[in-house]
């Protein structure tokens, strides 16, 4: 009989297991719907032109968000890929970052038409992440820069509720955009990122 009832636990503890990682799972998949219908949402509502060339941050009544400074502009064509592969290599991360694919990236993060994506990410436990867009113009690089912005905010909610040490490095994160080019990085070094995005648009 101890054996039957050792055996019975086991497997109620198997079940439960198993349910709990159904829950996170559907939790996770939820979370990413709402970020694309938000995407989606924000950037059909966002029709403003962008002002010049100047370097600009994200909208200061947003909380959390770095203010750059508005008086540095990109003297022409920026190597984003270049640009990642710097920050990615001297930018300290919680985790390893790896570029998403872009149909799921595109899923997660609704961009303009015509507009060009790098979402690099890493462990779901943690919330460090790389988004580097080229759009066709300023106006859609400003939409795009804002779409970034909610899906922040949706993404600093999703942590809050769960790791809120995490939470806290997206409240933080670096969010700039110079004429058509947006880059946002979430990390705990953001001096180094914001260096390194800095000097690429001098």
């Amino acid at each position: 009989m101890d054996k039957l009832s050792n055996t019975s636990n086991k497997n109620n503890s198997r079940f439960i297991i198993t349910i709990i990682m159904a829950i996170i799972l559907i939790s996770i998949a939820a979370w990413a719907a709402i970020q694309s219908v938000s995407g989606v949402n924000n950037t059909s509502s966002n029709s403003n032109p962008a002002a010049g060339n100047d370097l600009t941050a994200a909208p200061a009544s947003t909380p959390g968000i770095t203010q750059a400074p508005e008086s540095i502009s990109s003297n022409g064509q920026v190597d984003m890929e270049k640009l990642a592969s710097d920050i990615l290599s001297k930018t300290k991360f919680e985790t390893e970052l790896k570029q998403i694919d872009k149909t799921v990236a595109e899923g997660l993060i609704s961009i303009s038409d015509g507009s060009e994506m790098q979402l690099y990410m890493g462990n779901g436990n943690y919330s460090d992440e790389l988004i580097l867009i080229t759009a066709k113009d300023k106006e859609s690089a400003e939409a795009d820069q804002e779409t970034v912005v909610q899906y922040l905010k949706d993404m600093r909610k999703s942590f809050e509720a769960y790791i809120p040490e995490q939470a806290k490095k997206i409240s933080d994160a670096f969010n700039m955009r110079s004429g058509c080019y947006v880059v946002v990085c979430v990390t705990n070094d953001t001096k180094t990122a914001k260096e390194i995005i800095m000097a690429a648009f001098e």
